[in-house]
């Protein structure tokens, strides 16, 4: 459930009461602020704000505030220093944390004014939000200055081996002790050529270089295991040379010492979780029980969790509902695709409320349309992957709707289910079934559904609009409809890379993924394959295959969505857009009014082929 540039943002309250204080004579400066507010006067709101900050420098509902009227002022980068600013004071704070996310989705804060490290690490902490946004924020403003920007140049000039030595192989630099640095490579992914290059310099010079005593140094081996927590991130999707696979097959760590507590073993363990995941290294025989005894108790803490989520995965494994018949054959290559690499590994959402979702519905559907949602109603999301949808969809449609999430992967099920509990998500049911045979699994499913949504699915289907249309049976009168569905525009590049000699074919293995992942890595932009590294897919190992070695992809046009729509009475809606789309569209065609004719909209992706990032997501309703 995504609602982009379509739905208005959630602007500034127009009351903001500060926090209870002492009574004074005449109002505080929080307070002119806010009836500022009231009177629609932002300017003066910014300046009493700016005084209540310097009244009271320890109060972050101040900074908070001012964030607010800064961002509704088209002063982003100032609102993010001061959300920055009020985390720092209070890490908690989980509407800054909140709103410091959907400002990097709004805006490109690259070249802002320095936002506070400490405020960034407090809100890489928060995951019901889409920290991936704040990760990005926190690594452009540590490559813009100080020891990574330092790190980087070294690395261009002197090449990336050197620089990685530089920073390990002496005195453990400044960079490798750095606390947003080290909180970035534990809970983002590092969405950049140069800074990869330099981390995987790093992980080689660690394996093959470095002097094993010198893990016992505990800043090293504490970036050690941030860079293997990054590892495990992004499925070690980095290329591994010959002598660092021969090295890793030769340094397994012993499974009985390991769980005696003997810290050689575990500085074993540390560099082999530098090229492989924690559970193949250990094995099955040790579980979270033995991995307690694991030391160091940092590594220790790490292993447990990748090992208890692991368990709890293949247990709800077990548990899953079946409806309807197995995926039909055509669709069994996709499902073991994401078998073996379920897609994507997310470990943050950014979660609506009911209100901002109604709100952001209204721009697409009438008051009378979404009248549905005012009593209890039922949602279907076909092909759920790993439930980041299902998750963000449960949440933001409340406790009126019933979700049911399908899809036919078990083990990305079994993710999904996972981290629904995870986030309190507990009005969605996950069960395998196919979207195509939905409807023929029981007479329940028919007109079943207020809402359904299909997104980044149909289009890795033998026939995408047949599954659209087995849809539509179980769609309840006067339902509405999200699809997303792949651009033939957008991925004629993507298409065209499935004819390169470098390429590995779809289901390749992983070693194939990483080596061809390599290539387009060195590759100038402007040769095919090479502008691939832009997209945020590029940076995890399932991610990427799933961009650009799927098993099936058949992407759609516009002018064909449009007759299909057209055949099956279904009225467009509008697509979900990123910011400023829309008005550029209007700028083209201005006797358009939203959302847009499917034609017009046509011609205009012609023109401008990145228009839809790949993929038109759009909402629908039965006309």
């Amino acid at each position: 459930m995504m609602v982009a540039e379509t739905c208005p943002h959630d602007g500034v309250p127009t009351h903001m009461p500060p926090r209870a204080a002492p009574k004074r004579q005449g109002p505080s400066w929080s307070e002119r602020g806010s009836a500022a507010v009231d009177l629609g006067d932002l300017g003066a709101a910014r300046a009493c704000f700016a005084e209540a900050v310097r009244a009271e420098r320890g109060e972050p509902m101040h900074r908070y505030h001012l964030a607010l009227v800064q961002e509704a002022l088209g002063e982003p980068g100032a609102a993010g220093a001061s959300l920055t600013e009020a985390l720092r004071l209070d890490p908690a704070m989980a509407d800054a944390a909140r709103r410091l996310s959907l400002l990097a989705g709004r805006s490109d804060l690259a070249g802002e004014a320095p936002f506070d490290p400490a405020g960034l690490k407090a809100a890489l902490a928060h995951d019901t939000v889409d920290r991936e946004l704040i990760a990005e924020v926190a690594v452009r403003q540590l490559a813009g200055a100080g020891p990574l920007a330092d790190a980087l140049a070294a690395g261009a000039s002197e090449g990336w081996p050197a620089a990685a030595r530089s920073l390990c192989l002496g005195k453990t630099a400044p960079l490798l002790r750095d606390e947003l640095f080290l909180e970035v490579l534990r809970t983002g992914v590092f969405r950049s050529p140069e800074i990869e290059r330099l981390l995987a310099a790093l992980r080689r010079v660690l394996l093959l270089e470095l002097a094993e005593q010198r893990l016992e140094e505990r800043a090293l081996f504490d970036f050690a295991l941030a860079l293997a927590q990054q590892c495990q991130i992004n499925e070690h999707v980095w290329a591994v040379s010959p002598e660092e696979a021969l090295r890793c097959s030769r340094i397994g760590p012993r499974a009985k010492a390991l769980v005696a507590g003997d810290p050689a073993e575990g500085r074993k363990l540390l560099l082999g979780a530098l090229y492989r995941p924690f559970c193949e290294l250990v094995g099955e025989e040790i579980g979270p029980q033995l991995a307690q005894a694991i030391r160091p108790r940092t590594l220790r803490d790490a292993v447990v969790r990748h090992l208890a989520e692991a368990a709890d995965e293949r247990e709800r494994r077990q548990r899953l509902p079946r409806l309807g018949a197995a995926a039909e054959p055509a669709s069994r290559a996709v499902a073991q695709q994401y078998e073996a690499n379920p897609y994507p590994r997310w470990t943050s959402v950014g979660l609506l409320s009911p209100a901002r979702l109604r709100r952001g519905l209204g721009h697409y559907f009438t008051a009378a349309e979404l009248a549905v949602l005012d009593r209890p109603f039922e949602v279907l999301i076909a092909g759920c992957g790993t439930g980041q949808q299902a998750v963000q969809s449960a949440v933001a449609y409340g406790p009126q709707a019933r979700v049911l999430a399908i899809d036919i992967s078990a083990a990305s099920l079994a993710y999904a289910a996972r981290m629904a509990e995870r986030f309190g998500a507990d009005n969605v049911t996950f069960a395998l079934a196919d979207l195509q045979a939905l409807y023929e699994a029981g007479p329940e499913h028919a007109g079943r559904f207020q809402v359904i949504e299909c997104t980044g699915v149909l289009h890795h289907l033998a026939e995408p609009l047949q599954g659209w249309r087995a849809l539509l049976p179980c769609l309840a009168e006067g339902g509405l409809m999200l699809i997303g569905l792949y651009s033939a525009i957008a991925r004629r590049s993507l298409q065209t890379l499935r004819d390169d000699p470098a390429y590995p074919g779809p289901g390749c293995s992983d070693e194939a993924l990483r080596a061809f992942r390599q290539v387009l890595l060195d590759r100038p932009r402007e040769v095919p394959g090479g502008d691939l590294r832009t997209s945020r897919d590029f940076y995890t190992a399932s991610n990427f295959r799933d961009l650009a070695l799927h098993v099936r992809e058949h992407p759609l046009t516009l002018p064909e969505i449009a007759q299909f729509l057209a055949e099956h009475g279904l009225a467009f809606r509008g697509f979900q857009l990123e910011g400023g789309v829309f008005a550029r569209f209007r700028e083209t065609y201005p006797g358009e009014t939203w959302p847009g004719s499917l034609e017009r909209w046509a011609e205009f992706e012609a023109a401008n082929p990145r228009t839809f990032s790949g993929m038109y997501n759009l909402w629908c309703a039965r006309a």
